[in-house]
């Protein structure tokens, strides 16, 4: 037998070293893989018995991944965390157990099309990033390093998803364009407190973006500026409502 595939009861040992995707610390498709070389000959029960063993074993992984996001999304940071794979999981789930049903972990039927297609549903999940915290992670550090780099928005790879989900973002980039909205609430965000304190106590407030003394106004400073002032003027609710999160 493989390496990779003991026996049908064991199939949690340590598989080879090699480049993993992100967020994935167990690869369960190589092992899927080195099951199926190891049931070549064997017969058709043997291989179903097998094949539904694997099933139950990457089906309790992913219902404890479904759990783990759950309870994250509870944690500020992470409210999104169940939008990406989380919501497609449970689309999966109720299509082939009904609405009411929430976990992978599931009777499953006999026959050999079924099993290789509830095996593969299980297995997209668990290779997708954002089925773990350690891929969301990775995955918003990486966003929020571009970000940062690319328009100058001083934000925390835990700050991404709420800006890209806020209400002032849907709004205003489709009226400004991505790139300059993100750079307008950069430059809200560097005058946040005063802002906020302005917003709370109902006064008007405008922001200014000071020329480096070095090199000057960088190209465009004045339209982000003008539009940063815009988004004071005409969305306050939702400017609050975003630096309340970032």
């Amino acid at each position: 037998m493989s390496r990779y595939y003991r026996k049908p009861k064991d199939v949690s040992g340590r598989i080879g070293k090699g480049k993993s995707k992100v967020g994935q610390q167990v690869d369960y498709r190589r092992r899927f893989d080195a099951l199926q070389r190891d049931m070549k000959g064997l017969s058709d029960d043997q291989r179903r018995d097998y094949l539904k063993d694997f099933y139950k074993q990457i089906a309790k992984a992913a219902d404890q991944r479904l759990v783990n996001l759950e309870s994250l999304s509870k944690k500020q940071g992470y409210r999104e965390v169940t939008q990406w794979a989380y919501r497609q999981a449970m689309r999966d789930i109720r299509a082939e157990w009904g609405e009411d049903a929430r976990r992978f972990n599931r009777k499953i039927p006999d026959n050999f099309n079924s099993i290789y297609k509830d095996i593969n549903r299980v297995l997209n999940f668990l290779e997708s990033p954002t089925s773990s915290k350690q891929g969301i992670d990775e995955i918003y550090s990486k966003r929020a390093q571009t970000i940062n780099e690319r328009y100058g928005v001083n934000v925390s790879w835990s700050n991404v998803g709420d800006i890209f989900n806020s209400i002032l973002y849907e709004k205003v980039s489709r009226q400004y364009g991505s790139k300059t909205a993100l750079k307008a609430i950069a430059t809200i965000q560097a005058n946040k407190k005063d802002v906020i304190k302005a917003l709370k106590g109902g006064k008007p407030i405008s922001v200014h973006i000071t020329d480096d003394p070095g090199t000057g106004k960088t190209d465009g400073s004045l339209t982000v500026e003008e539009t940063a002032n815009k988004f004071l003027r005409y969305y306050k609710k939702d400017v609050k409502r975003l630096l309340e999160r970032i």
